[in-house]
């Protein structure tokens, strides 16, 4: 069996903590590179593309595409509905709710 990698493409709903709950001091802009935990120990690392937005404030909610990077340990069954953690570090600065996915790829480890 050849092992792989997973990467996803999915739309999700995410909203940043206030900064009084714990959460950013700043805003985050389209592209922004934070880690996701999908209710595991483990982080992975991806980018969030605002749809309709250029930037997110703390304490407010927003529709996003989100790109996982290629990731060996990522579950296989992600699905609509799947609630995720948002991290910078072992901070966590927001949550999410995934809506859609877009595309689920399998990459070959050579």
């Amino acid at each position: 069996m050849t092992p792989y990698k997973i990467a996803y493409n999915f739309t999700a709903i995410l909203s940043l903590f206030p900064t009084e709950n714990g959460g950013r001091k700043k805003p985050v802009y389209n592209h922004y590179r934070p880690s996701f935990a999908f209710n595991t120990l483990q982080h992975f690392s991806g980018e969030i593309s605002f749809i309709d937005k250029e930037e997110l404030q703390p304490g407010e909610t927003a529709n996003a595409i989100i790109k996982l990077l290629p990731s060996r340990h990522i579950r296989q069954n992600l699905k609509s509905g799947d609630s995720f953690s948002i991290l910078e570090g072992d901070k966590v600065v927001g949550s999410g709710v995934i809506q859609q996915i877009e595309q689920e790829s399998r990459i070959a480890i050579a």
